[in-house]
């Protein structure tokens, strides 16, 4: 395999996982449905913060992914389109139609409102500092239920062009939809069934203690 190709599509590989894992974690922490002693735990400073950074990590590696490119082999690396005008300029390779239905969900993609939405984002939020609306300082709006189908549904579509390319070289690569990683979800879980045993437990000490206050002594 060519060695441009070869590290086109390692990067991509780390943006497509990269893309997976913070949007589906941005999911477990902002749109599933969670106990009152939960939501404590998920609406906590620690989670407000990852929640930043997660959207972060998902908006960059969108973006990364669905740069047009160019011919540069230092620039805009992780591209589909790029990787694509790559395999057809290979005339050692029959690439035409697979390069026909990646354009078509590349364009599919990048006509979408959620993908303006995205750039929006990544422009005037993530990637600049611009006086805009959308870039008031420590000003997030979290994503909406439509919002991650949307993003779950592109990724799903890219997959189809990243796989497009491993076929070439008889690859096909594997990535769960959403990602089953569940240890966020457990850990929300967990501490918030002990923070309500310990709560539990302390109001219970000190209404024996108060009760009894020789025992206290």
């Amino acid at each position: 395999m060519d060695e441009q190709i070869e590290n086109r599509l390692t990067h991509i590989h780390w943006s497509t996982y990269l893309y997976n894992t913070s949007i589906s974690e941005l999911q477990i922490i902002s749109d599933e449905f969670y106990s009152a002693d939960e939501i404590k735990i998920v609406n906590s400073h620690t989670f407000d913060f990852y929640r930043v950074t997660l959207q972060y990590c998902f908006i960059m590696e969108y973006c990364k992914l669905l740069e047009k490119g160019n011919r540069s082999n230092e620039q805009n690396i992780s591209s589909l389109n790029r990787l694509n005008e790559i395999f057809l300029e290979d005339t050692t390779k029959d690439f035409q139609e697979l390069f026909d239905e990646n354009l078509r969900l590349i364009e599919s993609i990048k006509s979408s409102p959620f993908y303006k939405k995205i750039r929006s984002l990544r422009d005037k939020k993530f990637g600049h500092a611009d006086n805009d609306e959308v870039n008031k300082p420590f000003s997030f709006e979290g994503f909406r239920t439509e919002d991650f189908q949307n993003a779950f549904e592109h990724l799903r579509m890219i997959k189809v062009i990243f796989n497009n390319f491993g076929s070439v070289y008889g690859r096909e690569y594997d990535l769960k939809i959403p990602s089953r990683e569940d240890r966020t979800r457990n850990f929300i879980k967990f501490h918030a069934e002990y923070q309500s045993y310990y709560m539990k437990n302390y109001f219970k000490a000190m209404s024996e203690k108060s009760k009894n206050p020789k025992n206290g002594s």
